[in-house]
């Protein structure tokens, strides 16, 4: 469910002048605009702005043209003093503590949600830092003093937001980091102040070195090669590692149409050159799955006549879970090659890597233990995805229900690559972009023993 709340309760609304250079608070729609246009790197149609402004429609037919100038000359001196980077924008919002909860030592806040957001100008605002402050911290007495001054009443807050920019997962929005929180009271008294921890910012050659880190790390826990490996030696060293291989392509022999290479327990059936100019996939499974079903031709009832996924479905998840041994923990991967210098080179990759689950383990928690100390080169968000919880359960083909599926953690960290990622579990979660970085995580709820990690590299 998505959410969105109303600006400046009790705390005005009208554009107030900036406390400095980059302070603004409560600013109006038409300076969101701006903003926004400046956010974007867009120049604004400050004619069109000018319009709407109630100095021009209130301006008479004499006066009009020189109130027009004037606002533009206005709005053009406006824009060309935004320092989007420094930036600060001070909201009001009215607030609503809930319940108590011992458990989180605190209050849950109403306003900072996962999907809550402010629509300034009819955009979509998100807090990107939101958990930092989904929780009132105090203690039971400090509570309870809290209680005996607010009672159930809402709060009056302040909040300051910085580094706004487009959103990396939702389509036409942005995101913003919470700065600074000031709770009031309902007579105007300050409750309390509170400031975001400082930001760790990875960047440069560390941020380089972790996701190469983080990269390597699940390729040796996958059992895959790292990206650039070229087809002659990962042949080599598929039967070692996987029981079950095959490949999408097809050669033409004694018997027939025949995968160009599959190997199966122990044995090469296979093994023909690949078409040099073609991209091609390779399935790795350690059992065999229903991507492997033999209908008329062996291998090839992954695809339907027309070419597209038929037993494994891309509508959501795909092959991602279906590694079909619920009963221990697995992994599954899809290998594409692609051609270079003569050979196929292995140039994006993607599967499963299943966890243990523990009682109270949570998928963003498996997630950042995982990650460990990269976590900070990772842009993270919860998602619904659109698997079965019963069908995780048993570790069978995906069903894709009408539901909102099961909840997941999606990161991504890397730079950014071109065209559509070789798999995007969000593919049917309405309003999120699909992760197109090096590295995308999935970590997904629903299975009682494990924590399927679904990952992409490319």
């Amino acid at each position: 469910m998505k959410y969105q709340l109303a600006l400046a309760f009790g705390l005005g609304f009208a554009l107030s002048f900036p406390a400095s250079a980059e302070t603004y608070t409560n600013p109006d729609n038409a300076w969101w605009a701006s903003f926004f246009m400046a956010v974007d790197g867009n120049v604004p149609d400050y004619e069109r702005i000018a319009k709407a402004d109630p100095a021009y429609l209130s301006a008479d037919e004499f006066s009009r043209s020189a109130v027009l100038a004037d606002l533009v000359a206005r709005l053009e001196a406006e824009q060309a003093r935004f320092d989007v980077g420094a930036a600060k924008v001070v909201v009001g919002i009215r607030a609503q503590l809930g319940d108590y909860s011992a458990e989180h030592s605190g209050f849950p806040i109403n306003i900072f949600a996962q999907n809550m957001r402010l629509q300034p100008d009819h955009r979509d605002l998100f807090f990107r830092n939101w958990q930092q402050f989904s929780v009132y911290e105090a203690t039971i007495d400090e509570g309870r003093a809290l209680r005996e001054k607010i009672g159930t009443q809402p709060l009056s807050v302040e909040v300051t937001l910085g580094d706004i920019r487009p959103s990396a997962t939702r389509s036409r929005a942005y995101d913003a980091r919470i700065v600074k929180v000031v709770y009031y009271a309902a007579d105007g008294l300050k409750v309390a102040e509170i400031e975001a921890p400082e930001e760790k910012v990875v960047s440069g050659a560390d941020a380089d070195a972790q996701v190469a880190a983080m990269r390597g790390k699940i390729s040796d826990l996958a059992g895959i090669p790292t990206l650039g490996s070229d087809w002659t030696t990962v042949k080599s060293q598929l039967p070692g590692v996987w029981p079950i291989s095959a490949s999408d392509d097809f050669f033409y022999g004694d018997l027939g149409k025949m995968l160009a290479w599959e190997h199966a327990e122990g044995v090469v059936v296979a093994d023909e050159p690949h078409d040099a100019g073609q991209i091609f996939h390779v399935y790795l499974q350690q059992v065999d799955g229903a991507w492997r079903t033999q209908r008329g031709v062996s291998g090839s009832a992954l695809f339907d006549a027309a070419g597209t996924l038929d037993n494994v479905s891309t509508r959501g998840t795909g092959p991602g879970l279906a590694c079909y041994t619920p009963e221990v923990l697995d992994r599954c991967v899809v290998l594409e090659f692609s051609p270079a210098d003569g050979d196929q080179i292995l140039t994006r990759a993607y599967g499963v890597i299943e966890l243990p689950r523990a009682d109270g383990d949570t998928v963003e928690g498996v997630f950042k233990a995982f990650v460990g100390e990269a976590a900070g080169v990772f842009d993270g968000f919860s998602a619904p995805l659109g698997y079965d919880a019963a069908t995780l359960k048993t570790g069978v083909v995906p069903n894709f229900p009408a539901g909102r599926g099961v909840q997941s953690y999606a990161a991504g960290a890397g730079k950014l690559r071109d065209g559509e990622p070789i798999y995007d579990p969000l593919k049917n979660t309405r309003g999120v972009n699909a992760i197109n970085r090096e590295i995308a995580i999935f970590t997904v709820d629903g299975a009682d023993s494990r924590i399927p990690l679904i990952f992409v590299l490319q």
